[in-house]
């Protein structure tokens, strides 16, 4: 009996992740409970893992990835692969893998989703309808019933609405109902929610992407096809709806042109300053002397010259009424004078 006993113990663990689970938004939290027979299930260790073709979106909660049952909350469409492995003292270990399937809410087309700035636990209920009612005000569909299907937070600063427009006859396309949102919003500069709109977009990604693309359902962004990209020019300044409308080439093309025009429109307005500045050079270098009349005529008679010898000056031969300073006139004889002496002419 005790060797058998002791037989039992040394088997190793065996792993059960509890096989697989679905479930249909706006439900998106579930328990994984995993379990381990056989071996010493007293000093066992468990290890939750996400297979990396799954899905990112999902959160663990509780720090349960390291004990028997694995809780998850805010998940997304699609299918999920989680696998637990069980290990003992002994360094022997087991694995087994849980599926979860997460399937599209029925209504999930037509319902739009706002991510709010504001932490979710500080959001109360009579808030909440306060939001419901301005943003029917807002869209204008008094006369229609607002549904909010969750509120749940998004991160630590973000809370995140989701709700549906259902008038009297049929339900308001999401799509168009965030065109409304994102067109209202940006006209409205005063704050008119209580809180204020950091994202509007819908729940599940409806963007047809110009059929060159496919629709990212995380990120609510069009993922283009090769050699091609967005219209920036509508994403930002046009209705804001993700696209894959250009071709890259063009793109590149386009650009091209525009930065020749933009370096010839520059070179030209260089060499224009430069003329200009050439030409001014010029005008000023060309400046005429002007001249002012003497109103004393004793001051004119005195500075005009009149030269006393038989030989002309020569800046005279022209002009009889040269204006010349006392100074200039002393000079001249005296140089005159130097030059007689030298040559031996007397004069009387």
């Amino acid at each position: 009996m005790t060797l058998r006993s002791t037989h039992v113990k040394t088997l190793p663990p065996v792993a059960h992740a509890g096989g697989s689970y679905s479930l249909t938004l706006p439900n998106n939290s579930v328990i994984l409970r995993g379990s381990v027979s056989d071996g010493n299930q007293s000093q066992v260790w468990f290890l939750w893992t996400r297979d990396s073709q799954s899905p990112a979106a999902g959160d663990v909660l509780y720090g349960s990835h390291l004990h028997s049952s694995l809780y998850l909350a805010n998940l997304v469409e699609g299918t999920y692969l989680f696998r637990l492995k069980v290990s003992d003292a002994q360094g022997r270990c087991s694995t087994s893998v849980a599926t979860v399937e997460v399937r599209p809410d029925p209504g999930g087309a037509d319902q739009i989703e706002l991510e709010l700035q504001v932490c979710v636990n500080q959001v109360s209920v009579a808030q909440r309808e306060t939001m419901v009612r301005q943003l029917a005000a807002l869209l204008h569909v008094l006369d229609t019933d607002i549904y909010v299907r969750s509120l749940q937070g998004h991160s630590d600063l973000s809370t995140v609405l989701r709700l549906s427009v259902l008038p009297p006859s049929s339900p308001l396309p999401a799509p168009h109902l965030v065109f409304l949102l994102r067109k209202r919003l940006l006209a409205d500069r005063s704050h008119f929610l209580l809180f204020t709109v950091l994202r509007v977009d819908t729940v599940f990604c409806l963007l047809g992407c110009s059929g060159r693309g496919q629709c990212d359902p995380i990120t609510k962004q069009c993922s283009c096809d090769p050699f091609w990209t967005q219209n920036l020019i509508r994403r930002y300044l046009g209705d804001g709806e993700s696209n894959c409308e250009w071709r890259v080439l063009y793109v590149v093309l386009s650009s091209f042109v525009l930065v020749v025009c933009i370096l010839t429109l520059g070179w030209v307005s260089v060499c224009r300053r430069y003329v200009c500045v050439c030409v001014k050079r010029q005008t000023k270098g060309r400046r005429k002397t002007k001249y002012s009349i003497l109103d004393n005529m004793e001051e004119q008679e005195r500075l005009e010259l009149r030269p006393t010898f038989t030989i002309k000056h020569r800046s005279t031969e022209n002009n009889s009424c040269l204006m010349m300073s006392e100074s200039e006139l002393d000079s001249e004889q005296d140089s005159v004078r130097s030059r007689n002496r030298c040559s031996g002419i007397a004069f009387s």
